[in-house]
């Protein structure tokens, strides 16, 4: 055998297998690296969809609850911010309302001391009144006018004058009160003009300008000729200088009914009108006050005069605010409405309120955006995460695939590892945050997101909690809110309390074994009210009674009364006359008296052995007086001014006699003055003829009759007034004086 070739052929089978060994070796290679790619690009697609499934999840999540968060509360602080303005809006046309009501009650006393001194002008002294050139420069006191030269300024007429000028201390009093008053004056049917006016008597030029005054075709004396109590006369500019002014004015009467004139004083609209406007209003909003026609008269900061032209909503002149003319029509007294500036697409709430006893309406424009620029930042900032957190994982994704494509020779099972642990760290926050905000959705203001991620979602998470906590901070204002008001609620309910035990109502047992009945009620227009009544004994044989009604509303009223009806029992238990006893309490409430505060009242003294009543008025209503087998009738008793006025006054008591069977029935003015829908007040007609339905009943049945017939009569319409009542009924024998005073009307 040939060694060689056997060799040789040994040889090539090896080189052949080694071949074999290199081909099959790249196939295994090249099928690895295959299912490797394969399997790094599988991973990598399941991932991209992993994440995108997870983030459009999460941004609906994201975009639906910061939505439905927003709606709510936007929702929530437009009613809130609506109620808040409203009730703004309703509080400052109240006080301004108080306000024009204290002037109409000041000229509604003018004219009742105007009708007292033509019934009994015996009971008043003639007092010096300077005429036309007469009139010294300086004379700070009242003056006489005269309508035309065609009034015959006779000795009749000048003693009418003179008396009628016994009302120049009262008109000094109301005007060192009220600084906006600039003038008062009474003008009579026969041509007389008496005013009261510091500037027009103390000037050369204004004394020559008031020798006459054709008064009768003015608007003010038309309108107070016309109405049955005191009004209010449109804006117009003063003759006298005083530029803007509104005039209330009230007719007064003779003692048989007919009209003998009016009484009238004149208030600068520059500051009432300012302080309606601009007092107590923020930056942001703005205040407008407006007469029915439509006319600006006010707003925010400025008030219009007469020289300017007409600023009527919508003319040339004045453009308005966007939704001021559907405020304008609207019915309801008090309302709010919203409204968009279609220029700038501000909106706005527009809240107003009309203004009792004048034709003006207070509108308040607030912008929306004071309230809702919070909610619309949180709204914003999450629209902006929202928007981050997507663009990071898309900047994430396209990442993990270049690391995929670059690295899958060598890194196939990491990136896989890699790409399922970075899918697992972006997607487990989110789905936490997403059901984090499911939880807030549901109204948890509490809950908080524990992610804590130091990238985009960790930020939203932080956003998230920020938003959260604004949200529960808003509620627990809201609670703390109201928590005020129940707070409050409370106190005016204490006060209202402690207000109703201070007025007796033993009436059992002060009654028990005695020959008389006694009854006596209160009802008051807000939670305290000024009004009282009293009565007590002094010994065996002596009782007194009090009915009284201090100025003004509210609080102050409230105190002012308890501190009148302390002074007035502690004094009577003294030995003082009814007389003197209203001498001593009205010096003391003067004493200090800085809110111009005071309290008209009626006291009487009665003996039960003789049946005799010793009484004093302090200005209040007149009492009235039933006898046996007879009927209630007014008892025109004398009257002297309400305690706290002035010091020093001296009140005049009168005295007579009750027989058996003969009630007493006394009131305060809440009771004639209660008003119903239409604006008609009770009146006295009225009180008597419901007292004379019964008048033998017992004083019980008869004030539960009386308050019966009142709230028929006023039917819905609102209390505006206090309504107290007393009734006495004597049922012992009297002495031999049987007569008593003819005074009842």
């Amino acid at each position: 055998m040939n060694h060689k070739s056997i060799r040789t052929r040994l040889r090539d089978h090896i080189r052949k297998r080694k071949h074999v060994h290199s081909a099959f070796a790249r196939r295994l290679t090249g099928m690895t690296l295959c299912v490797s790619m394969a399997a790094i690009m599988l991973s990598a697609i399941v991932c991209v969809y992993a994440l995108r499934s997870v983030n459009n999840e999460a941004e609906k999540d994201s975009i639906k609850f910061g939505m439905e968060a927003a709606s709510k509360s936007r929702a929530a602080l437009r009613d809130s911010f609506s109620d808040n303005v409203k009730n703004t809006v309703s509080d400052k046309a109240k006080i301004a309302g108080e306000k024009f009501y204290i002037y109409m009650e000041d000229v509604e006393y003018l004219a009742v001391y105007a009708e007292e001194i033509l019934s009994e002008p015996a009971q008043f002294t003639k007092r010096n009144v300077f005429w036309g050139d007469d009139i010294p420069l300086g004379y700070d006191a009242m003056f006489l006018t005269l309508c035309d030269d065609s009034v015959d300024y006779d000795e009749k007429n000048q003693a009418k004058a003179e008396y009628l000028a016994n009302i120049e201390d009262i008109c000094r009093s109301i005007a060192d009160r009220h600084s906006e008053i600039t003038a008062l004056y009474i003008a009579t049917d026969e041509g007389l003009m008496l005013s009261y006016d510091e500037y027009v008597s103390s000037t050369e030029q204004g004394a020559a300008n008031t020798k006459y005054y054709d008064y009768k075709d003015t608007e003010w004396y038309q309108l107070g000729k016309e109405s049955s109590g005191p009004v209010f006369t449109e804006r117009y500019k003063d003759i006298f200088g005083y530029g803007d002014v509104i005039t209330c004015v009230a007719p007064f009467c003779y003692k048989n009914g007919r009209y003998a004139g009016c009484v009238a004083l004149d208030i600068r609209t520059e500051s009432i009108f300012r302080n309606i406007v601009s007092k107590g209003i923020n930056k942001t909003d703005l205040a407008i006050l407006v007469d029915d026609k439509g006319t600006v008269l006010a707003e925010t900061g400025r008030v219009y005069t007469e020289d300017e032209p007409m600023m009527m909503i919508g003319s040339g002149q004045y453009h308005g605010l966007y939704g001021l003319n559907e405020v304008l029509v609207k019915k309801e007294k008090t309302d709010a409405l919203f409204s968009t500036d279609p220029e700038t697409r501000e909106e706005y709430l527009l809240a107003y309120s009309d203004i009792d006893y004048v034709n003006l309406r207070l509108v308040l424009q607030s912008p929306l955006s004071s309230v809702l620029g919070p909610i619309n930042s949180i709204e914003s900032e999450i629209n902006q995460n929202t928007q981050l957190m997507n663009r990071t994982i898309e900047t994430t994704i396209e990442s993990m695939l270049l690391t995929c494509f670059l690295l899958f020779f060598i890194l196939s099972i990491v990136s896989v590892y890699v790409a399922g642990k970075v899918s697992y760290n972006l997607s487990e926050p989110l789905k936490i945050l997403s059901g984090d905000m499911k939880k807030i959705s549901l109204g948890n203001f509490g809950h908080r997101t524990l992610v804590d991620t130091n990238d985009e979602i960790g930020s939203l998470a932080l956003s998230f909690n920020n938003m959260t906590e604004s949200l529960d901070k808003y509620q627990a204002d809201m609670k703390e809110a109201v928590s005020r008001e129940e707070h409050t609620a409370m106190e005016l309910s204490l006060a209202t309390d402690i207000q109703a035990h201070m007025l007796p109502v033993n009436f059992s047992e002060f009654t028990k074994g005695q020959k008389f009945d006694l009854y006596a009620t209160m009802t008051p227009a807000k939670e305290v009210a000024g009004d009282f009544y009293d009565f007590f004994r002094i010994d065996d044989d002596n009782i007194v009674l009090v009915m009284a009604d201090v100025s003004g509303k509210g609080i102050p009223a409230a105190l002012f009364m308890m501190m009148s009806k302390i002074l007035i029992k502690t004094n009577a238990l003294t030995d003082r006359t009814p007389s003197e006893l209203f001498s001593v309490v009205n010096d003391q409430l003067c004493d200090n008296n800085k809110e111009d505060m005071f309290v008209t009242a009626w006291l009487a003294r009665i003996d039960l052995k003789t049946g005799k009543v010793t009484a004093v008025n302090a200005g209040h209503e007149f009492p009235a007086l039933k006898e046996p087998k007879s009927s209630f009738g007014l008892m025109k008793d004398v009257h002297g001014l309400p305690l706290g006025v002035f010091e020093g006054l001296k009140y005049e008591e009168y005295d007579f006699y009750l027989k058996e069977g003969t009630s007493l029935f006394t009131y305060t003015d809440g009771v004639p003055e209660s008003t119903d829908a239409d604006d008609r007040q009770f009146g006295t007609g009225r009180m008597l003829e419901a007292l004379n339905k019964d008048p033998d009943a017992v004083p019980v049945e008869l004030l539960k009759t009386l308050k019966d017939n009142i709230d028929r009569f006023v039917g819905a319409s609102e209390q505006f007034d206090d309504i107290t009542m007393m009734g006495f009924c004597y049922r012992g024998n009297c002495t031999d004086k049987d007569e008593l005073q003819d005074t009842i009307g």
